[in-house]
């Protein structure tokens, strides 16, 4: 995956400039913020405009019990109470061009003003929003990723934003489970949903119907293919082996094929040493890429951006992997984009599962935006507004959060996206079954996965050995007390 995805090198990359291992919560090797003082309230202006409303839904019938039954709450614009927004850079532009519109609107209809500004999606800009933290001026509202979400809640840096969520959460058919998993803990919200980001397989179908293929159904028609197709130095599968984040998403998306989870729904480790479908999907792995040779032999080397590469250079036929590519192609190789498909895993004994990360914005407590910044909130929960920027505006960059939402013609009648009804139905976050807390994210920041495949396809050890070395590793991950908050 590109450099664009790099906020999965978060939790790492600020351990290494800040100093400090984090032995603790959701991050794994993420620095821990100092705790900073509250700031003093800013005081209000005392001229008063008539505040103008965020808009607020119908309520919702019969929530789910992480989703509690609320009125939206009472909130007071404070005049002249400026409030700060921070996003990260996206490489589609509209993803954040179009927030910014729509907050600027808002604070602009009940009389305060905002700084909103986009950073780095890198390490500069990981140190700095950090630093901010660890100052105590962090901005009010700033874009998570996956398990920066539970990170920034376990450090005590987040606010419970239940009161705005809840009103929200069963409006349009309600939220996926990806969604729940990584805003809820113990029942409670702690950032409000923005995006759903798929992890499809960009798939050459020029090639599959130039053979007579269609998309394998399974993992058998999927090494048939490979082993007709492979022609070096075109692959078949972009399979990323190394120690990178990539090979945790690639590796656990198989393994859910087998029957295989991470995680129980309590959090503790589901895989043991002679667990038969992790044990099976690995013999799998090994086989392609030492016997079948469908995988390049290159990819125990890759980084997150080899496989987008080498689908970009048209040496792969198939790589799992954010819509990166696919926008990409759009710009530089137009061409190539009509040549892809999107297709969700190919099933196995178990059956197929599709595999997303879920975006968020959090609410930091150290923000002195008060009021404000929560009524900016709920302005990007706006069922309205939010499905026609989703659906309308980025049109398929992300998949909607709310389940009715992709009953949308662009979900239902373009042939691009026929599979992700599919992607989504299924679709699972990587620490399944479970909110990814920091066990998962101190086993996916140090790469265990990884050394997993290094010593299936480099050193060559047997499916069990490999195998054993992993549940080792990670049983005493799993067994630190401050992994488990």
């Amino acid at each position: 995956m590109a450099n664009v995805f790099s906020r999965r090198r978060f939790l790492a990359v600020t351990a290494a400039t800040l100093g400090a291992t984090l032995a603790a919560c959701a991050g794994g090797g993420q620095a821990t913020p100092t705790p900073a003082p509250q700031p003093s309230p800013t005081p209000a202006p005392a001229a008063t405009p008539t505040p103008v409303a965020a808009t607020t839904p119908t309520p919702a019938a019969a929530p789910t019990p992480t989703a509690v039954a609320a009125q939206a709450p009472a909130l007071t614009p404070i005049p002249g109470r400026e409030v700060v927004v921070w996003q990260t850079v996206d490489y589609l532009p509209e993803t954040t061009a179009l927030i910014k519109q729509r907050l600027e609107e808002i604070a602009q209809k009940n009389g305060f003003t905002i700084s909103f500004e986009e950073i780095p999606n890198n390490p500069q800009g990981y140190n700095r929003f950090n630093a901010a933290v660890q100052a105590g001026t962090p901005p009010d509202i700033y874009r998570l990723y996956d398990y920066q979400t539970q990170f920034w809640r376990a450090q005590g840096q987040t606010t419970d934003v239940t009161d705005l969520v809840a009103p929200f959460i069963q409006q349009k058919g309600g939220v996926w489970q990806p969604v729940e998993l990584t805003c809820t803990f113990k029942g409670r919200w702690y950032a409000s949903p923005l995006a759903v980001n798929a992890w499809p397989f960009h798939t050459r179908q020029d090639l599959l119907d130039q053979a007579g293929f269609k998309y394998p159904a399974n993992w058998d028609e999927f090494r048939q293919q490979g082993k007709t197709l492979t022609k070096p130095p075109l692959y078949y599968y972009g399979m990323t082996l190394g120690r990178i984040n990539d090979t945790n998403n690639h590796t656990l998306g198989m393994v859910w094929t087998f029957g295989g989870k991470l995680q129980n729904e309590d959090g503790s480790l589901a895989v043991t040493a002679d667990d038969k479908a992790w044990l099976d999907c690995l013999a799998l792995i090994q086989t392609m890429y030492v016997e079948d040779q469908i995988i390049p032999p290159g990819s125990v080397n890759w980084n997150d951006g080899d496989n987008n590469q080498g689908y970009q250079s048209e040496q792969l036929v198939l790589t799992s992997n954010p819509t990166s590519i696919y926008n990409w192609l759009l710009k530089n190789k137009p061409e190539l984009a009509q040549k892809t498909r999107f297709y969700s895993y190919p099933a196995g004994p178990a059956g197929s599962f599709g595999q997303v990360d879920v975006w968020t914005e959090g609410l930091f407590k150290n923000g002195k935006g008060g009021d404000n910044a929560r009524i900016l909130l709920v302005a990007l929960m706006d069922p309205v507004w939010y499905e026609n920027y989703i659906n309308e505006q980025l049109k398929g960059r992300f998949i909607p959060c709310w389940k009715d939402m992709i009953e949308h013609d662009l979900w239902q009648k373009n042939e691009l996206y026929s599979e992700y009804q599919k992607i989504i139905s299924t679709g699972r976050i990587m620490a399944y079954a479970a909110p990814p807390l920091g066990a998962f994210g101190e086993l996916a920041t140090k790469f265990v996965i990884g050394d997993m495949m290094q010593d299936l396809c480099v050193r060559r050890l047997s499916p069990r050995e490999a195998l054993a070395n992993f549940v080792k590793a990670a049983q005493e991950i799993w067994s630190k007390p401050e992994n488990r908050a």
